[in-house]
């Protein structure tokens, strides 16, 4: 079993500006950012919850707290993740976030070892398979794919 500081939360939602907030998203109601004991969460300029990787125990306090079950706890190594939970079909993610999955299949298609599937309009990474190459995230259309290092840019 891992240790807590082997752990990371990792919040799936990117959460982009939009007037009509997507339902599968972030809300914004703190509850994490109360949760946390180590500050490591706080609530960015859309209010939508961003972890401090670095002051994160990886406890899952914050997970547990979520009104939206968009927070996990993952292993801190790994570095490409989703940043979205929405299921809705592509015109109506679309409509309420400009960040979000589209189910496009780019991701997918660019994937060299077979990691990255398209599932219920949302893309999904095995991290068992996933060998952190980055080119999900770098053909990713609307953003949704990260290299949470910051390490893979767009466009590679």
């Amino acid at each position: 079993m891992a240790r807590k500081r082997d752990m990371v939360a990792v919040v799936r939602c990117a959460g982009g500006p939009a007037p009509d907030r997507c339902s599968y998203g972030c809300i914004g109601c703190g509850a994490c950012v109360a949760a946390c004991r180590m500050h490591a969460i706080e609530l960015n300029e859309n209010g939508v919850a961003h972890v401090n990787r670095d002051a994160c125990i990886g406890c899952g306090l914050c997970a547990r707290m979520c009104e939206q079950h968009i927070i996990d706890i993952v292993p801190r190594h790994q570095r490409i993740q989703v940043l979205c939970s929405n299921h809705e079909i592509g015109s109506a993610v679309r409509a309420v976030c400009q960040v979000s999955c589209i189910a496009c299949g780019a991701c997918e298609r660019a994937c060299t070892s077979d990691a990255v599937h398209v599932t219920d309009n949302l893309a999904v990474i095995d991290q068992q398979d996933c060998i952190s190459c980055g080119m999900c995230a770098s053909k990713c259309p609307r953003g949704v794919i990260h290299d949470v290092f910051g390490v893979i840019a767009k466009g590679l």
